[in-house]
């Protein structure tokens, strides 16, 4: 009986890349090599092989978006390969139909070429109740809205006296008229004032030039009572050494969130759309 080539004793027939002379490196034995270095490393003995793992050069490098689960630190993982991606209620690559509080096109994110590499940008499409990021520490402008907790704030310079004052610098050189950022130590105070569906609530004044927000009355001089999201010592609004003020978070479980209109994205970082929320993640 004649045999093909390609047959071994008992009829089998070889795998076609025999046939050839070749022999394709299995899954298993890729991730064995994987897993040997990750242990080396671990267990901090010295690698002979410093090869670097591969990795692209010229296309754009994964980046993964997830619509967080409630109350967790995971959820649902979408591979972004596109350069524009529209979420929102109705409309959009990315649709969250449940939440009523995201307008029906309600953010963009958008990747662009940027100093020999790329970076995300997350804009606001004039969505009704805003997009905000979690942030570590950032500088407050009048009117800036924040959310601590589950309430939002507006952090307001005083209009009484200071606009005048304002308003007569301008009449004089233009480079001698105050931003808001330089009221200083020596104008009336700023303040936080909450925002409800009603308009504005109770107002917050920051009293020193160095404050602590949050629900406890002896580590806090900016006291939220009845809010269980907002931490003991949530957040710290302080002047800078430049005359500004900046919000720092507490390393707090619910975080402290900035209304944006666009920003540039961190390789990681979250962002929130109604009372949704999104991690961003560049691999």
């Amino acid at each position: 009986m004649h045999r093909s080539p390609s047959a071994d004793r008992q009829g089998r027939r070889a795998p076609e890349e025999m046939r050839h002379g070749t022999r394709l490196e299995s899954v298993k034995e890729i991730r064995e090599v994987i897993r040997s270095r990750r242990t080396s490393k671990s267990s901090g003995l010295a690698i002979a092989d410093d090869t670097a793992a591969y990795r692209p050069l010229r296309r754009p490098p994964t980046t993964l978006l997830c619509i967080l689960d409630d109350g967790r630190e995971d959820g649902e993982w979408f591979r972004l390969r596109e350069d524009v991606y529209v979420i929102g209620r109705t409309d959009g690559e990315v649709r969250v139909p449940n939440d009523t509080m995201i307008s029906g096109r309600h953010a963009k994110l958008e990747r662009r070429a940027e100093n020999n590499g790329y970076r995300w940008y997350l804009s606001d499409l004039e969505s009704t109740n805003g997009t905000y990021v979690r942030i570590g520490d950032a500088i407050l402008k009048h009117d800036q809205e924040l959310l601590l907790g589950a309430r939002r704030y507006r952090f307001q310079m005083p209009t009484s006296g200071t606009a005048e004052a304002a308003s007569r610098e301008a009449e004089g050189p233009a480079r001698g008229t105050r931003g808001w950022q330089e009221i200083g130590r020596n104008d009336a105070r700023p303040f936080l004032v909450e925002l409800t569906t009603k308009g504005e609530g109770e107002r917050y004044t920051l009293q020193k030039e160095d404050n602590w927000v949050g629900r406890s009355a002896t580590q806090c001089n900016v006291v939220i009572k009845e809010d269980p999201l907002v931490s003991p010592r949530h957040a710290r609004i302080c002047l800078d050494s430049k005359g500004r003020w900046r919000v720092h978070n507490g390393k707090t479980l619910n975080g402290t969130w900035l209304r944006i209109d666009s920003m540039a994205l961190e390789t990681a970082c979250q962002f929130q759309l109604g009372e949704q929320r999104f991690i961003l993640k560049v691999l």
